[in-house]
Order: structure tokens, then C-alpha cells, then sequence
């Protein structure tokens, strides 16, 4: 098929396009990486950090790994305990010995239970805005600039498969001057053509080792997105599950207040010895369990990241050994992140530019006198627009590979999120769950319960169940004899 030759012929066609400034020079071997961004770990992560040894880095023994899950589940047990011993303990304290407080008039003690819902309500509305914070600066964040990147890299390799199939192109097109052009020409040309060949077959070379160098990398930040966004839903399960929980069991307690306040005796008498030990026993007491155990694993979970982010360049260094030291995702690892060794992607394409500069120069001196005195060629309209898609997907693969836009995808998700807003967001939450299961929650109960109690007093009174009962027959006969 004969492309059309663009206006002004190869020369003009050929002009090299400006690259954008951030990509005229890349760093292929890493020396001042100013890429890099200065991490200090936070003052949270550094009170956390102190609950667990430094994270153990691959080839680690045993010993220390029991030693660092010992260390880091310390705390979060202590909150278990706490919280299994309260689920226990104040169901069994209201049906055996049914605290009997009263106000200072001997009614009902409304003043304490309106102290406690105050501090549970104020509990519930810092627990959700902590809630809401930390689900929109956890995993979530993580995992759609995960995405992002694997975007940028799947970009990349498909405009390396662009970059092999253009320079094929272009081989076959110079390959035909043998046979379409006259022997004067071929003769003109000399070994120019040969030598093009040759520079084309080496770009076609590294464009295949830059391939290669990609590897296996979009298919594990894939994978690792899917297991970030797994870990995203769960934590916001936790984050929302006690709050939920706890608002049901507060409502419970109301519902059970507003029913024995609005109903009549008999009702109030029931609900005084039944209700509410029930609902303890069968309501509050779990949900204090339930929240007391999510809010240990988002303690751990606050303590293993703070381990992690003690030092984070260092231990996803670690991680990465897991590939090979000699592996190119190694090595690419290390060069993004810490701004060592050489990004093997990089070198390859500027190889692969080096080799096609030739082809690109011998088009604009050559092409169009080829186009004139061989017009049966009929191929260097193709071999223009091939040679104009190569400059483009190399200027657009470059600026894709360049530290400046990778790097930014590993800052927001390490040092922004992972070890940024993640750790004081989860701990903060736990602590208020905590503060909610062990002590709202009881002191709610119990406040309520002794108010039940007044109320039940009180209806008492009023129907007169206190007053005398009638007197027997017997005696009321003796009552109404003569009187001396």
C-alpha cells in the first residue's frame, strides 16, 4: 500500500518534535535522584512504632519473627482481654447486684443518663468523622493510584509493541529498494541502505529487550491492586461495622426507656426485672465483644504499618529482593525508589533512539530524491509515516518511564497514605471504639437501668402499691365495736 508522502516531503516530515522539559534528559543511571522526596516518619508513626521491633527484613529467622508478632499483637491482646472481661462482667453486674442509683430528690437519676448518652453521642459523632476520614485516606487511595500506574505501565509496553512493529516496517520497506529501484540508484546510494538496515535491526533489538525488561510488571501491580482494593473493603468494614453496632445498642437502650416511660404498670413491672438484663445479656454484652475485637485488629493493623513506616524505602527494598538482585524489577525498584543503579527500561530506549536516529537522518538527506527517481518504490510515504510513529511512542514511552511520573505514584501511596494519614486515622478510630465499648456503652447501660429503676418506683407510688392493704374482716369488725 503506498502511504501518501506529508507536505515538504521526508525532510520536513522528519523533524524532530520538542520533547516536554521534564523529559529532555532523564536519569537512565541514578545520580542525585532529585526526584526524590525527603521522608521523615511522623510522630504517630514513631509512638506507634515503638509497640514492634524494626520490621524483619527477607531471610529472617524464625526467632525474629515470633519476637516482632509477639511485639506487635502485645497491645491489641491487652484491648482483646479488656474488652471479653466487660462483655462479661457488666451483664452479670446488672442481674445479680442492680446498682440502685438515684437523684439527689430520690426520683429517677435523668441528669446521669443524659451525661452519659452526651459523652456516648459525642463518641459516636467523633467515631464517624474518623470513619469517613480514614476511608478516604486508606486503601482505597492506594489502590486507584495502583491502578493509575499499572495504566502507565500497560501504556508503555503496548507502545513498545508499536515501536517493534514500526521498525519491522521500516526494514521491509528499505529491503524492497533491491528489487523496485534501478541499479543507478542502488548504486548512488552505495552501502547507505545496508547500513540503515543494520541501524534498524539493532532499534528493533532493543525495543525487544525493553519488552522484556518490562517483564512481568503489569501483572503484578495488578495483582497487588486487587489485594490493596481486598484489604481496602475490609478495613472499611471495620472502620464502619462498631459504629454501626454500637448506634443499634443505644437505640435498643432507648427504645426499651421509651417503653416502660409510656406504659402502664404492669408493662414497667416486667420490663423492670427482664428487659434489661436481656438486653444486656443479649445485645450489649456482644456488641462491647464485637467492637472490643475490631478495634484490636485496627490497633495491630495502626502498629504493623508503623513498623513498616519506620523506614519504608528500606523494607519495600526488601521485598523487591524477592525477584532476584540481578532481576530487572529489581533493578527498577531500586532506581525509582531510593535512586540507585540504572533503569534498565530507560537504557534500552535510549538505545533503541540512538539506532533510529540514523535511519531518520539518511530519510531526510535521501527520501526525497529515492521518491523522484524511483517512483515504482512507492514505499517512502510508509516508511515516513513509520519512522513518525516510532519518534512519537518513543517521546510518549519516554515521558511515561520518567522518574518524574512514576515516582509520584509510590509518594502518594507509601509515604502519603500508608505511612501518612493511615496510621493516626486507624489508631484514633480504635481508640474512640474502645472508649465506646468499655466505657459508654456500660455506663449507658447502668444509667439507664438505675433511671428504669426510679421510673418503676415512681409508677409504684402513684398506683399505690406501697399504701396499706385492706384490712381483714375480722379485724375491721373489731374496729368498728362500741367504744368504752
Amino acid at each position: 500500500v503506498t502511504m501518501p508522502v506529508p507536505r515538504g516531503g521526508a525532510a520536513a516530515a522528519l523533524e524532530k518534535p520538542a520533547l516536554a522539559a521534564a523529559t529532555l534528559s532523564p536519569q537512565f543511571v541514578a545520580g542525585e535522584a532529585g526526584w526524590l522526596d525527603a521522608y521523615d516518619a511522623s510522630t504517630w508513626v514513631r509512638a506507634l512504632g515503638q509497640f514492634a521491633t524494626k520490621f524483619p527484613p527477607p531471610g529472617s529467622s524464625s526467632m525474629m519473627w515470633h519476637q516482632f508478632v509477639h511485639d506487635s499483637l502485645l497491645l491489641p491482646g491487652t484491648i482483646f482481654v479488656l474488652g471479653a472481661m466487660a462483655a462479661l462482667i457488666v451483664p452479670l453486674v446488672l442481674l445479680f447486684c442492680h446498682p440502685k442509683w438515684r437523684s439527689s430528690t430520690g426520683g429517677a437519676p435523668w441528669a446521669q443518663f443524659a451525661c452519659a448518652c452526651c459523652i456516648t453521642l459525642t463518641c459516636l459523632a467523633a467515631t464517624a468523622f474518623l470513619t469517613i476520614h480514614a476511608h478516604g485516606e486508606s486503601f482505597s487511595v492506594s489502590a486507584q493510584q495502583l491502578q493509575r500506574a499499572n495504566g502507565n505501565v500497560i501504556v508503555a509496553a503496548s507502545l513498545a509493541h508499536a515501536l517493534n512493529s514500526s521498525g519491522t516496517a521500516v526494514v521491509t520497506d528499505l529491503m524492497r529498494l533491491h528489487t523496485d529501484c534501478p541499479p543507478n540508484v542502488w548504486k548512488y546510494l552505495g552501502e547507505s541502505p545496508d547500513n540503515i538496515v543494520a541501524q534498524v535491526t539493532g532499534y528493533i533489538d532493543e525495543v525487544q529487550r525493553l519488552s522484556h525488561a518490562f517483564g512481568n510488571v503489569p501483572h503484578q501491580i495488578a495483582a497487588l491492586q486487587k489485594r490493596v482494593a481486598s484489604i481496602s473493603v475490609a478495613v472499611n468494614w471495620c472502620l464502619a461495622v462498631p459504629w454501626t453496632i454500637v448506634l443499634t445498642s443505644c437505640g435498643a437502650i432507648f427504645l426499651t426507656l421509651f417503653i416502660i416511660e409510656h406504659s402502664g404498670r404492669d408493662c414497667a413491672k416486667r420490663c423492670e426485672r427482664c428487659e434489661l438484663p436481656c438486653l444486656g445479656l443479649g445485645c450489649v454484652a456482644p456488641a462491647m465483644f464485637l467492637v472490643s475485637i475490631v478495634a484490636s485488629v485496627e490497633l495491630l493493623l495502626g502498629i504493623l504499618s508503623s513498623s513498616f513506616c519506620l523506614e519504608p524505602d528500606e523494607v519495600s527494598m526488601n521485598a523487591r529482593l524477592a525477584f532476584g538482585i540481578n532481576s530487572s524489577e529489581f533493578s527498577m525498584t531500586r532506581y525509582y525508589i531510593v535512586g540507585n543503579g540504572s533503569n534498565v527500561a530507560l537504557l534500552h530506549l535510549e538505545r533503541a533512539e540512538n539506532s533510529i536516529d540514523s535511519a531518520i537522518d539518511w530519510f531526510r538527506q535521501y527520501g526525497d530524491m529515492i521518491s523522484k527517481t524511483c517512483p515504482q518504490w512507492g514505499a517512502e510515504g510508509a516508511a515516513v509515516v513509520n519512522l513518525q510513529n516510532i519518534q512519537y511512542s518513543m517521546n510518549e514511552t519516554r515521558s511515561l518511564l520518567a522518574p518524574g511520573n512514576i515516582y509520584p505514584y509510590y509518594q502518594i501511596v507509601v509515604h502519603g497514605t500508608l505511612c501518612g494519614s493511615l496510621p493516626p486515622s486507624l489508631v484514633g478510630t480504635a481508640c474512640l471504639q474502645v472508649l465506646l465499648a468499655l466505657i459508654c456503652l456500660p455506663a449507658l447501660l447502668c444509667t439507664a437501668s438505675c433511671t428504669i429503676d426510679g421510673l418503676v418506683d415512681e409508677r409504684s407510688m402513684v398506683h399505690g402499691i406501697h399504701n396499706f392493704d385492706l384490712l381483714a374482716q375480722d379485724d375491721k369488725s373489731d374496729v368498728e365495736g362500741p367504744l368504752d
